[in-house]
């Protein structure tokens, strides 16, 4: 009986409980206990949200079932994936006043993209989206509006991905298991989207604007 734990149902007259009696000793511990509790169930479910952001992202970025190149793979984690907070970013700067600290948003924004542009360079782990199985699935979630969670993760293969390393397998997913070996209903083989345009604009416009500051030099 001694380990038992207590609850605050069980301690009766709570409400007028002296400060020093066993009582209110009681119904501090049980407080804190139940802080506690909250504290990790919160703690558990931010690390699971955390955990579903990088793939509920690439979830959305698909417009068909067709597998990427990794060519246009790569233009999605540089061009879209890592600049996702830039507008914000440019808005909160614009609203910033001259010779006042940068405001706590902005900076927390600015050290997720610095620390996510690291782990690119030394290898980000993605969803496989040049693997066709693992399109398929995800592009089958999408349609039949699945909500993703963590247990959905395992089942998806990831690979590694850096600007010039080579593409490291870091799970092996269960796409090929889930009959996904064979193109869905309606599906024209083939590459899926080229993000590789975009990479393409973004070096045209830093071509026009050097070559607009050499006419103004």
């Amino acid at each position: 009986m001694g380990n038992r734990k207590i609850t605050k149902k069980a301690i009766k007259g709570k409400e007028n409980l002296h400060p020093s009696s066993r009582k209110a000793a009681q119904l501090t511990r049980v407080n804190l206990r139940v802080d506690k509790l909250k504290g990790q169930t919160k703690a558990r479910k931010d690390y699971a949200d955390a955990k579903l952001q990088r793939p509920l992202f690439f979830l959305h970025s698909l417009s068909s079932p067709r597998p990427l190149s990794l060519p246009s793979l790569k233009a999605l984690i540089t061009e879209v994936y890592l600049g996702r907070f830039d507008g914000r970013i440019d808005e909160l700067a614009s609203e910033r006043r001259a010779g006042r600290p940068k405001p706590k948003e902005m900076l927390e924004l600015e050290e997720i993209k610095r620390r996510e542009w690291n782990e690119y360079e030394s290898g980000m782990e993605v969803p496989d989206l040049t693997h066709a199985p693992t399109s398929r699935l995800m592009y089958s979630w999408l349609q039949s509006e699945t909500a993703m969670n963590v247990s959905h993760i395992d089942l998806l293969r990831h690979i590694r991905v850096s600007p010039n390393g080579e593409v490291i397998l870091t799970k092996k997913g269960r796409g090929e298991e889930m009959g996904m070996g064979v193109p869905l209903p309606g599906e024209v083989e083939g590459e899926g989207e080229d993000w590789t345009g975009l990479s393409k604009e973004k070096e045209k416009e830093g071509m026009d604007v050097e070559v607009k500051w050499a006419l103004h030099s």
